[in-house]
């Protein structure tokens, strides 16, 4: 059984897909993509050799081991790109996922990225509209008390600068309860910084007039 994040992750993936998840751990995303039928095949990868080993493991407990390739790799570096249609990056910060994607030695053209940042969510939005990428597809989960971010974005080729509410909330829907949730912390998260810098005598930043932006957003489905 998933966690929350990762059955997220799951849900976003197309039935008959070729994914590579990176960051694999135990390999828990892969046996259950293939298991519930949902890839027809994965490599499972990591940065690491203990947690290749631990993934090698569970893929052999469960009788996986012709249809999930392991394969050792510093992010995608030393992923073989034929036949890929998903990839998958889960349970890392932003600022690691997008290092990850800077340094993809393959045009990710045509592949679907499913993306759930522990941190730096709204860096990581930012960073693939201007790069080219659209996200077609987001939610917000929660684990434990925690809420994140879980985002489906391709490749487009049109590079724009995202306003506040796109760079903060992405493709949410507010009318989830969880969504409206996670738009609600990142309003008040806003709000303290603005509030501490007036207390430090600093002058206004953009920031102050995206937490405006987002009141407002938030106002339509109060």
């Amino acid at each position: 059984m998933l966690n929350t994040r990762l059955q997220a992750c799951a849900d976003l993936i197309s039935p008959g897909a070729h994914v590579c998840d990176v960051g694999t751990d135990h390999a828990q995303l892969a046996v259950y993509l293939l298991e519930e039928g949902i890839a027809a095949d994965v490599i499972a990868s990591d940065i690491g050799k203990g947690p290749l080993q631990a993934a090698q493991r569970t893929i052999a407990a469960h009788g996986l081991e012709t249809r999930i390739r392991t394969i050792l790799s510093d992010g995608l570096a030393q992923i073989p790109p034929e036949g890929l249609t998903h990839i998958v990056i889960a349970g890392m910060g932003g600022e690691t996922i997008i290092h990850i994607l800077e340094d993809c030695p393959f045009p990710l053209n045509g592949i679907q990225l499913i993306l759930q940042p522990m941190t730096k969510a709204r860096e990581l939005r930012t960073w693939l509209y201007t790069a080219g990428f659209g996200i077609d597809a987001e939610r917000c989960v929660r684990d434990d008390r925690y809420l994140y971010a879980v985002m489906r974005a391709a490749y487009t080729g049109v590079c724009v600068t995202p306003d506040a509410v796109t760079a903060c909330l992405g493709g949410m829907d507010l009318q989830d309860a969880d969504c409206l949730a996670y738009a609600e912390r990142v309003y008040a998260q806003l709000c303290k910084a603005r509030d501490g810098r007036r207390s430090a005598g600093q002058s206004e930043t953009p920031f102050d007039a995206e937490a405006e932006q987002i009141r407002k957003k938030l106002e339509e489905y109060r």
